[in-house]
């Protein structure tokens, strides 16, 4: 066994001397690729290969068809198909209320939860497309309305009970607080304001950006790259917006990019502040942080569901069903921004199932 490992060692290291020799001529996709066979080297895990043989198991066993939710993004059109694909009845941990809006079954109760319930303002929104149904139209309003009023006078939206995130030994507390329910609310009140131009969206929207845009160490959602310093020290100087506010970072890909979408929408809005100014500012650079930290999520023939495996020295983990997710999110986003370099990683990922 160890003459076998021998080798690994040998260029796991010089591989480490040529980064610290040459790290401005690396490119981060080496960086996490060298990373990954430092991670996998230990035979307490599988290696990558039989982890993505895995991960396309489990993928093909769903039965899914990215294509379904793959869109020509509009910020004030289909929201990936949400309105056809959506069926609340196919979600275990999905309740209907007595006002027919789907909740989160936690126990016996069901509890308001920011991103479900922004999930279906804009799956109404999409029936209202399909249709032209003028009742609909109004119930996305209303829906809307809801929104405005569940958002606390700091502009975020919270989760009132207790919930276990799975990388964190102690629960989080009623009040916490997601990146992606900040930025899917923007999505769904761009919308609403491009639907009826009241200006309470407006105000909604900026105090939902103003929150999103606080710092973690403040209480809001915005983080950096902070704890992947240790693979490169220029990294913590680039944001990100966390799903899961936790210690260390997890950096969710999917929570991220539905994030950027909601800024991308904002800066959609004309709106008479300066909130889409600023969310565009934001956009920007999440935008480069994305491109910069997609590499350490390609496994080398399936994508990962968050950075554990370097934050959290965990075995590389993949929801199968987010490897979809990820493909529509980079279809998205490199249509409203014309990068190259996203669509590169979109039909990569697509090779990866086809």
């Amino acid at each position: 066994m160890l003459n076998k490992k021998l080798p690994i060692i040998l260029k796991v290291t010089l591989v480490i001397g040529i980064i610290v020799t040459f790290s401005c001529l690396l490119s981060s996709r080496n960086k996490k690729l060298n990373y990954m066979n430092k991670i996998t080297s230990n035979d307490s895990q599988k290696s990558n290969k039989e982890l993505v043989l895995e991960f396309k198991k489990a993928y093909k066993k769903l039965g899914i068809n990215y294509k379904d939710r793959m869109v020509d993004y509009n910020p004030f059109g289909s929201y990936f198909h949400y309105g056809s694909t959506i069926n609340y009845k196919d979600y275990p941990l999905i309740g209907i209320d007595n006002d027919g809006i789907p909740k989160l079954k936690v126990g016996n109760k069901l509890y308001f939860d920011p991103v479900t319930f922004d999930q279906y303002a804009l799956n109404i929104h999409d029936k209202w497309l399909n249709t032209k149904n003028e009742s609909l139209k109004q119930k996305f309003i209303s829906l809307a309305d809801k929104l405005v009023k569940m958002q606390s006078p700091d502009g975020s939206l919270r989760y009132n009970f207790t919930w276990k995130y799975y990388l964190q030994e102690k629960p989080y507390k009623p009040g916490w607080v997601c990146g992606m329910a900040q930025g899917q609310a923007l999505s769904v009140l761009s919308r609403a304001y491009y639907l009826t131009k009241n200006d309470k969206y407006i105000e909604a929207g900026s105090k939902a950006l103003d929150f999103l845009i606080k710092p973690i160490s403040q209480g809001g959602c915005m983080d950096t790259l902070n704890d992947l310093k240790p693979l490169a020290p220029s990294l913590r100087n680039n944001i990100i917006f966390e799903e899961y506010i936790s210690k260390p970072s997890s950096y969710t890909l999917n929570g991220f990019m539905f994030t950027l979408l909601g800024l991308y929408d904002w800066t959609q809005v004309n709106s008479p502040d300066k909130s889409k100014e600023v969310a565009q500012t934001y956009f920007e650079k999440g935008i480069k942080t994305l491109k910069i930290i997609l590499p350490y999520y390609d496994i080398g023939g399936f994508s990962l569901y968050d950075l554990s495996y370097i934050t959290y020295k965990l075995p590389p983990k993949s929801a199968s069903n987010y490897h979809a997710v990820h493909i529509q999110l980079l279809n998205a986003l490199s249509k409203v921004t014309g990068d190259a370099e996203l669509k590169e990683y979109e039909k990569k990922w697509i090779s990866y199932i086809n």
